[in-house]
């Protein structure tokens, strides 16, 4: 009985966490380039006879209690057309490279870019883009600003390089940070995609699925319930069970 309480106590933890997950994902789901986080909770049957046969000892261990675990989910969202043509989008894997004026380097599937008084191409938040030779800057009077299919920038009849796109080997390595961003931890090292493809004029929505996560919500309350109820059972049991059996006396 009491390991029950220690499960329905796990079990509302973990769905609280779940609930929070969710209520990121829909917050964020008209962001441009946003991944959702997925949440999955699993009963860890190995520990429970890992530590002690006995169920309290178990539980008070980990032992058969539901783990939980958050992970970015780096599907590609659908595609929106702006015209403008500083929107950009990444048609396959890979991510555009940014930096903050501390030149700490960030990834972004938001393409969703500008030019700042100082005709350098920066994010929404102000962080410049990672060109092919550094800071991407155009002179406005040179004519419009281009940029093909593989990344070839160009102005007029200028070629002004390439707006490179990066991949890693495990995308799971990444750290999310706040804007949308990911930080590769240190030893992880970026690559360039040979062949990538970048739409001018497009930007990538959000792969979050308000509907479906609508959904998860809902699950999410009944679980709670249910977890709620299994506890307050569990809690009479015992209360019925030392009324009638009394308490040890020395």
């Amino acid at each position: 009985m009491i390991e029950g309480i220690y499960n329905s106590a796990a079990a509302l933890s973990s769905l609280e966490k779940w609930q929070e997950v969710i209520s990121q994902n829909l917050a964020a789901s008209t962001v441009a380039g946003f991944k959702k986080s997925n949440f999955a909770i699993e009963s860890d049957q190995q520990k429970k006879t890992q530590f002690s046969p006995d169920g309290v000892t178990a539980a008070r261990h980990s032992g058969g209690i539901p783990t939980r675990t958050t992970s970015v989910n780096f599907s590609q969202g659908d595609l929106k057309n702006t015209d403008s043509p500083t929107d950009f989008a990444i048609e396959g894997d890979g991510f555009f490279k940014v930096q903050d004026s501390d030149n700490k380097e960030y990834y972004t599937r938001d393409g969703e870019f500008h030019f700042n008084a100082d005709n350098t191409l920066v994010t929404k938040h102000g962080l410049q883009v990672v060109g092919e030779s550094g800071p991407i800057t155009i002179d406005p009077e040179q004519g419009p600003f281009m940029v093909s299919k593989d990344g070839t920038m160009s102005q007029g009849d200028n070629q002004l390089g390439k707006l490179p796109v990066y991949d890693f080997e495990k995308t799971d390595s990444l750290v999310r940070v706040d804007g949308g961003f990911f930080e590769a931890p240190d030893g992880t090292n970026a690559k360039l995609v040979e062949k990538p493809g970048v739409s001018q004029g497009s930007i990538e929505t959000s792969n979050v699925k308000p509907l479906a996560e609508m959904v998860n919500l809902i699950a999410v309350s009944r679980a709670y319930e249910a977890s709620q109820k299994a506890m307050t059972s569990h809690d009479d049991l015992i209360s019925k069970a030392i009324g009638t059996l009394g308490t040890p006396t020395a």
